[in-house]
């Protein structure tokens, strides 16, 4: 069977990104006959700005957006969609706006467990959800040992260096590609999907892209 790979540029503050996440999930439990999917996440700062302790979202909200009627329906409507896709967003429950670096580094740690997928979705859950402050490195190592990582491996690595220049260059790789929006989609290296698509929608670009690689290997 074909296989596509999908790479998803994203961030664990981006509320799109769950909604993106869940769709494509739907496109791809109906396309499961017709070919297979290699997943793999990439790292995108919404917010490179945020200190490393973090920053009091509501402050930070204030100061970017004003304290308009607006973010109350924006933040109504995530719910409402959320409750669509069985993920609940309890925007009141998140106190601190995280540096997500940290997370980051941890989802590259991941790739090589086979686990970036459930730590992502972990991650997700925990700050949109619980409201856990997912750059907190205590919360990281609880969410990692979760999904299966191992504590102690983590926990040395999340006090090391390591991965820090390798997300940092995946970073530099994406904007190099000029994609400046999250969420986005990379296919097999060349084809590009942005934004929280509905699950038709992925499927229907899915469908054609592997068309297009099949006519390609057959030339």
């Amino acid at each position: 069977m074909n296989t596509l790979k999908i790479e998803i540029v994203s961030d664990i503050v981006c509320p799109w990104c769950v909604i993106g996440f869940k769709n494509l999930e739907k496109a791809m439990l109906e396309l499961k006959s017709e070919m297979q999917f290699d997943i793999k996440w990439r790292p995108y700062e919404l917010h490179p700005e945020i200190p490393e302790k973090g920053y009091d979202k509501e402050l930070y909200m204030e100061q970017k957006f004003g304290n308009g009627t607006g973010r109350k329906d924006f933040f109504d409507e995530l719910v409402k969609i959320g409750k669509e896709l069985n993920f609940d967003f309890n925007s009141h429950k998140t106190q601190r706006l995280p540096n997500t670096f940290l997370a980051h580094r941890l989802i590259w740690f991941a790739e090589d467990k086979g686990s970036q997928t459930q730590l992502s979705e972990a991650l997700f859950k925990a700050y949109f959800t619980d409201g856990k402050d997912i750059g907190s490195k205590s919360i990281l190592v609880e969410l990692a040992e979760e999904v299966g990582l191992d504590k102690a491996d983590v926990k040395s690595f999340l006090d090391s260096k390591d991965g820090g220049q390798e997300v940092a260059d995946l970073e530099m790789n994406t904007m190099e590609r000029s994609i400046g929006a999250v969420p986005t989609y990379i296919i097999n290296d060349q084809y590009l999907i942005q934004g929280g698509q509905e699950p038709e929608t992925f499927a229907a670009f899915l469908k054609k892209i592997l068309l297009k690689e099949i006519e390609k290997e057959n030339a």
